[in-house]
């Protein structure tokens, strides 16, 4: 993981979206059924972060634009 945003202000929106998926949340070994299933308070916690890796060194020297590998 090379990149944790707060998304803390959109966390109720978030669950909102995760609810929506009533087939998935009933079910108890999806993701969003557990989520379901957890406290309140460890849920937000979980679901008040987004985590992503990068997959490309950046961006080319001198090529803002050109992304290498």
């Amino acid at each position: 993981m090379t990149t944790t945003v707060d998304v803390a202000p959109w966390a109720a929106v978030k669950w909102a979206a995760i609810l929506a998926h009533r087939s998935e949340v009933a079910r108890p070994r999806s993701l969003p059924g557990l989520l379901a299933r957890l406290p309140e308070a460890e849920r937000d916690e979980i679901i008040r972060a987004e985590s992503f890796t990068r997959l490309s060194l950046g961006p080319a020297p001198g090529d803002p634009h050109r992304l290498i590998a």
